[in-house]
């Protein structure tokens, strides 16, 4: 068994971010990630006080890469390949979207990301109150798209129920091909041309 004084919360993180990926959020807690380090529960409670700590630093972990924006490019490219970094750190790890739903943003890797999106938008000449709901639109676009990776396309039932609605049946083949790539990049067109449409004015 592994003493306290070999643990650090770097090894901590790391089994934590393992725990996640193997057995989900439900299943990341104190108790099993010291069972999975090999500790007792009061040697980790040196190192992190709770649950809700433990979560706050997986959520940091994940986040850990900075988003690489070229700042030459047009506000909207920087946008969508903000979006398309952060859609893919989320992607490498089980469950990650609904951790990040379930706690707040509090270190530098999380606030970094939101200061990205914020200076590209303020930037742009969007209002403050503006940014602050657009940077929460987007946010909510990107963990919804990677909640539903890998996509569900519908079974042949619900295809042959299409039929007897004649506008809902003719998108039958679209909605058995779409991915959730596919629907992901299509959010950020529509998203993006009304930011175009709103930042350009009547």
């Amino acid at each position: 068994m592994a003493r306290k004084g070999s643990l650090d919360l770097a090894k901590i993180t790391e089994a934590a971010v393992e725990l996640l990926n193997e057995a989900g959020l439900a299943e990341l807690s104190t108790r099993r990630l010291a069972a999975k380090l090999g500790v007792s529960s009061p040697t980790l409670y040196w190192h992190v006080k709770d649950k809700a700590e433990l979560l706050d630093l997986v959520a940091e972990a994940i986040c850990a890469d900075a988003f690489e924006i070229d700042r030459s490019l047009p506000w909207r490219d920087q946008l969508a390949s903000g979006l398309r970094q952060f859609r893919a750190l989320l992607s490498r790890h089980r469950d990650a979207a609904a951790l990040l739903r379930e706690r707040p943003p509090t270190g530098p890797h999380r606030l970094g990301h939101i200061e990205t999106t914020v200076r590209i938008l303020l930037e742009a000449g969007f209002s403050e109150e503006d940014t602050a709901g657009i940077s929460r639109l987007l946010t909510a676009h990107v963990l919804a798209s990677v909640d539903s990776l890998p996509a569900r396309r519908p079974d042949e039932g619900f295809l042959e129920r299409l039929a007897a609605y004649p506008h809902a049946s003719r998108l039958g083949p679209a909605f058995a091909t779409q991915s959730g790539e596919d629907v992901f990049d299509l959010g950020i067109e529509v998203i993006l041309d009304g930011l175009e449409a709103r930042s350009s004015g009547p």
